[in-house]
């Protein structure tokens, strides 16, 4: 995968006689270690911030395949713009698109431009706008520029992709049984979860937005506090879903507002490319699963380096279990440098050694099938409340 980002956050200039919306752009990988290596078409558009708002200009810019930076500039002295608005960068054409979280070039919306209030800079946070299988759009703010820092992974957004397929029934297999057991019977059950090293929140915030009656707690440093608060505010949750920030660094105890709950989920993304955090990692992980032993943890991570690996082998020696893993293949053109070179993600369950189920995944009560029947109504119901929106909308402008 790779993402269009802002090395120049748009800036409008007024230069003698003619006003100009500046910005410079790149085309790189999760980590910015390599660039877009193929010739591409990108399509710049300001227009409204809304999501399908008005479009008020248009213009192709050519990416030259290796090129480090695109520079982008339009000319909006002489065009009707109803302020406020925004810049929008994406590809014309992707090839192999894919859904939901994992296009294979993720577009860039710059923050908010209004020149007629002196508002002359976008910021620098861009916007990532994605629509799941469920229909309710995902908005996520990251970053802008070419650090690494708070901003989204390809790791993130294939266990969201994941997520988001098993709870809208996409897939008719998996090799995770009890992870969908788990999604599939918080239908009719309250789900508690827990991210640690939330980052930009998208694991989270895409779990609160699809199950109702979700509680999620995003955990990082507190460095990460304002941008995971600004996602938070965004978020379109399910019926009674909620999602809370807490700092949480893994070499200091639990802070009573983590030790204090029960979790039943523990999301871990893209958390095990530093060695260095990797033992107060597992101990963070065995401190929350002596608290809530019949929890799972899914742990989801795409290979930087070889000695990634010692992470597994500090699970086991934690007396974790391993049940179950997959690989997502990623879309688009890998990259070829250090940390982008992998082409999927690795998906891998773990619970404790007291972990106990309930129900069976499995089990002759047919519980899974029960709850696969209640996400398909629920899915109904939302497909049919957003045509009824729709059609309503459709009769104002009439």
């Amino acid at each position: 995968m790779h993402y269009i980002r802002f090395l120049r956050p748009p800036k409008v200039h007024n230069d003698k006689n003619t006003v100009q919306l500046k910005a410079v752009v790149t085309v790189t990988t999760d980590l910015g270690e390599t660039f877009f290596p193929e010739d591409a078409e990108l399509i710049a558009t300001i227009r409204e911030t809304a999501h399908d708002g008005e479009v008020y200009l248009r213009r192709k810019f050519q990416w030259s395949g290796g090129a480090r930076s695109l520079p982008i500039i339009l000319d909006v002295s002489r065009n009707d713009i109803d302020w406020p608005a925004c810049l929008h960068v994406g590809v014309k054409v992707s090839k192999g698109k894919g859904p939901g979280f994992l296009p294979p070039v993720v577009d860039a919306w710059s923050g908010e431009l209004d020149p007629t209030k002196g508002q002359l800079d976008s910021g620098w946070r861009v916007e990532r706008r994605f629509t799941p299988l469920n229909e309710r759009p995902v908005s996520l703010i990251e970053d802008a520029g070419d650090s690494i820092a708070r901003h989204l992974w390809d790791g993130s957004q294939a266990l969201a992709q994941i997520i988001d397929d098993t709870i809208s029934l996409e897939n008719t297999t998996t090799p995770l049984p009890l992870l969908e057991y788990l999604l599939v019977s918080a239908t009719y059950r309250r789900l508690n979860a827990i991210e640690l090293g939330c980052g930009c929140g998208t694991v989270g915030i895409a779990l609160a937005q699809s199950i109702p009656d979700c509680d999620v707690l995003l955990t990082d440093l507190p460095e990460v506090d304002s941008l995971v608060a600004a996602n938070i505010a965004r978020l379109n949750p399910a019926i009674n879903s909620k999602v809370t920030f807490h700092a949480l660094d893994w070499e200091a105890p639990l802070p009573k507002g983590v030790h204090s709950r029960v979790h039943d989920l523990i999301i871990v993304s893209e958390c095990t490319y530093n060695t260095d955090t990797l033992q107060p990692l597992v101990n963070t992980l065995k401190a929350l699963i002596t608290r809530s032993p019949k929890a799972i943890i899914v742990v989801s991570t795409k290979t930087r380096h070889d000695s990634e690996a010692a992470f597994f082998d500090l699970m086991k020696e934690a007396d974790f279990i391993q049940d179950g893993s997959m690989r997502m293949p990623l879309p688009g053109v890998p990259g070829s440098g250090y940390a982008d070179w992998a082409t999927d993600v690795g998906i891998h369950i773990f619970h404790g050694k007291n972990h106990r189920l309930s129900l069976s995944p499995r089990g002759s009560d047919q519980d899974v099938p029960k709850a696969k029947e209640a996400i398909a109504a629920a899915n109904g119901r939302v497909r049919k409340a957003a045509a009824g929106a729709e059609d309503d909308a459709k009769g104002t402008n009439s």
